[in-house]
């Protein structure tokens, strides 16, 4: 893994194409490299106001963290879902992270927007446990940021 240590990886950000940054995991913050690495480890959600949200490998498994917490993602669990909300007409969306005994383990409420949509790119993907396996292996050697932009 193309890091300085074991709690920080290469990922890239969500929102702006051509960023890519230092994920410190220990406790769920980034910093931007002046210049970046050949290979990332994720993708990650960058909030002013909200805890931060990264997707990453390491050791040839996906994790998912949400501020200082991190779960790691096996085949079925834990179960990640986007769904519409019926009140608003489908504009507002909540994404929930549940464990496989059905405790909540995140929840996030949330309206809407026109660009693309992280929690629900999330959830698709998650709900296919062979995406989960072979995105945790092929991560965790490190992918070019453009082949997983396109993911």
């Amino acid at each position: 893994m193309a890091s300085d240590n074991a709690t920080t990886i290469s990922v890239i950000d969500f929102r702006r194409h051509s960023m890519v940054l230092q994920w410190h995991a220990l406790g769920g913050t980034w910093t931007a490299y002046d210049e970046p690495p050949p290979l990332v480890h994720g993708i990650a959600l960058i909030r002013a106001s909200q805890p931060n949200v990264c997707l990453y490998a390491q050791a040839g498994r996906l994790r998912l963290q949400v501020g200082p917490n991190q779960y790691a993602l096996s085949e079925n669990s834990p179960r990640i879902t986007c769904s519409r909300g019926l009140a608003s007409f489908g504009f507002r969306r909540r994404f929930t992270v549940e464990s496989s005994t059905g405790g909540v383990l995140f929840s996030y409420a949330y309206w809407t927007n026109q660009g693309r949509d992280f929690f629900r790119w999330l959830a698709a993907k998650a709900e296919d446990p062979d995406w989960r396996v072979a995105s945790g292996r092929k991560w965790s050697e490190g992918v070019a940021s453009a082949e997983l932009r396109t993911d």
